[in-house]
């Protein structure tokens, strides 16, 4: 038995690419099993496999999320590996799917769901077995061989941080939650459950020759309850993505494309309700097939307009980037963050509309696949993000406490630029002077490769920032700083700190990258969260470099989730790839 480690100065043992070049292997075998299967098929019968991958992935995120029945539930880890694979049968599929009119309609029967979840699951382990074999050359896991067994877990250094980030995301949504609970007066468990029963009598069976479906009629009084419902969320998701409501993006701005996915998030909601309704009062429905369901372009843009109200073209333009088209195709065969689309284009425009979009970011999902094909939309997506940032940051210290500098500043020396300063706050209460690097990094993507080479750019030009900022604080004085920034220097700052934000993430030990500096660093989730539990009146910035010193020690409490794959005569033991976060 051999234990392959990483040392922290990055140089992978040879044991260890021995090891991810098996998994490597392994992970071939299983997406060629999938290429074999889908040869056998037929354009039409690729089609029905695509409806059907759709239904299950309803499925899966409603009963997962919504049921209260555990036994019906998947495993974390299984749910995981399919919701992994999602993207690449669809990405299969959408590339053998043929071009016809109307929407191939097939009952869905346990036996084409078997067949449907079985491929999504080879190709969900095909994507861990890369990605596991990418953190083993990278040091982030740890592998032991024991003959055909290979015991896979998370290394120390990837223990360090790796989780801080992700449970500062969930901590500042947590609090969000708490300070908004009273949101929209008609947004509470008493008007759902009255709107319930209005619901419930809305609905009727959809009887087809394939089984039968859920329908339902329209009513304004719902539609507006769920426009509302979804709000708060599409206000932060489109946020999160940065997508800006100035974006010029092909035939609209972003501000049309964040009404127009908003609408469709509360269709998405509202469908949901209505066949969970529909199916308590009406026996022998379909759940599967109720869940995901077509309509054609038109009709959709009917709706849209009707919500919202802005011209066709624009509308038309705004579906043009959300809708998934066979063009794609190759897009999910390569990005590893599952992305479940809003709306995918099957032919003869005819739109499949799969409701379990809704239960992660839309957004990320549109602005990551238009980015990949698009360097004009990339920089569109981009071209606000940096003021943006420096507004929301001025927002925090609002008030005659604080002066804020919220337009970039250049620090000169003979002539030359040395070096910028996004923002600055300075503290008259305390003398604090904190000078801001704003990194607007998108982490969304799973990809190891794309997140270390990010990790290690930030990590670079923080570095490159706080050391130049230093020394030509040391040759100018704080006196020529205070003149650079245009602040009056009576009384002369106390102390200079130097803060860097990342937007998304921060902290990239567990990637090998560590910022050996005298700069704070942490993402805007944990400053925003620390400000808002600081709050206002007290020596803020004494706090948050307290705050931010402890919490980076405090080591993130997980419970392992091990999961045993055997698979082509290797049998794998995950100890701790899939791990609970238990919360404070």
């Amino acid at each position: 038995m051999r234990e392959i480690l990483v040392d922290a100065d990055e140089r992978t043992s040879p044991e260890a690419f021995v090891v991810a070049a098996r998994l490597d292997e392994l992970a071939q075998k299983e997406i060629a099993d999938v290429d074999d299967f889908l040869s056998t098929l037929q354009p039409m019968e690729c089609t029905v496999l695509l409806i059907e991958a759709c239904r299950c992935v309803d499925h899966m995120h409603v009963v997962q999320r919504l049921s209260a029945n555990e036994k019906s539930k998947l495993s974390v880890q299984d749910f995981d590996i399919l919701i992994r694979g999602w993207n690449v049968l669809l990405g299969k599929l959408l590339k053998r799917k043929g071009e016809f009119s109307g929407v191939p309609l097939r009952t869905s029967t346990p036996e084409l769901r078997q067949t449907v979840m079985g491929m999504m699951h080879f190709a969900g382990r095909y994507v861990i077995l890369n990605r596991t074999a990418e953190m083993v050359r990278h040091g982030m896991v740890s592998a032991t061989l024991d003959g055909s067994e290979i015991e896979l877990k998370l290394s120390h250094r990837a223990l360090t941080d790796h989780f801080h980030d992700q449970v500062d995301h969930q901590k500042l949504a947590d609090l969000n939650a708490k300070l908004h609970q009273d949101y929209a007066s008609d947004v509470n468990p008493g008007t759902t459950l009255r709107l319930r029963d209005v619901m419930a009598n809305l609905t009727f069976q959809w009887k087809t020759s394939q089984g039968i479906m859920i329908g339902y009629k329209a009513d304004p009084e719902i539609d507006s309850y769920f426009l509302r419902a979804v709000t708060q969320d599409a206000v932060q998701w489109q946020a999160d993505a940065g997508i800006h409501p100035q974006a010029r993006l092909p035939g609209c701005s972003g501000e049309t494309l964040t009404a127009v996915v908003h609408v469709l998030m509360s269709f998405s909601m509202k469908h949901i309700m209505f066949v969970e309704e529909g199916m308590k009062l009406h026996p022998g429905v379909n759940q599967h097939m109720s869940l995901t369901i077509w309509k054609t372009r038109p009709e959709l843009l009917t709706s849209l307009s009707h919500a919202i109200g802005a011209p066709e073209e624009e509308l038309d333009a705004a579906l043009n980037l959300i809708v998934v088209k066979a063009g794609d195709a190759d897009y999910f065969l390569t990005e590893q963050a599952p992305g479940i689309p809003l709306v995918i284009e099957l032919c003869g425009g005819y739109l499949l509309t799969p409701v379990s979009g809704v239960f992660r970011n839309p957004f990320n999902g549109i602005r990551m696949l238009r980015e990949s094909s698009s360097t004009a939309i990339q920089n569109a997506f981009r071209e606000h993000r940096e003021e943006w940032m420096v507004e929301d940051l001025c927002a925090l210290f609002e008030g005659p406490r604080y002066d804020r500098i919220g337009k970039p500043v250049k620090l000169r020396s003979k002539g030359q630029v040395v070096t910028d300063l996004d923002a600055a706050i300075l503290d008259r209460a305390t003398g604090d002077l904190v000078l801001f690097q704003l990194k607007w990094q998108d982490f969304t993507s799973s990809s190891v490769k794309v997140q270390r080479s990010k990790a290690k750019n930030f990590r670079d030009q923080v570095r490159v920032w706080a050391q130049k900022t230093r020394s030509w604080i040391d040759e100018h004085g704080v006196p020529a700083l205070c003149r650079a920034l245009k602040l009056s220097s009576n009384p002369p700052p106390r102390r200079v700190l130097l803060v860097a934000i990342g937007r998304t993430n921060a902290r990239f030990r567990s990637y090998g990258y560590n910022i050996e500096s005298d700069v704070l660093v942490l993402p805007w989730s944990q400053l925003l969260r620390l400000r808002l539990e600081i709050g206002s009146g007290k020596n803020f910035f004494d706090l948050l470099v307290e705050a931010v010193s402890q919490e980076a020690a405090h080591e993130v409490e997980r419970t392992p989730l091990p999961y045993v794959l055997e698979r082509h005569g290797v049998r794998l033991n995950f100890r701790d790839i899939w791990s609970g976060v238990k919360d404070d």
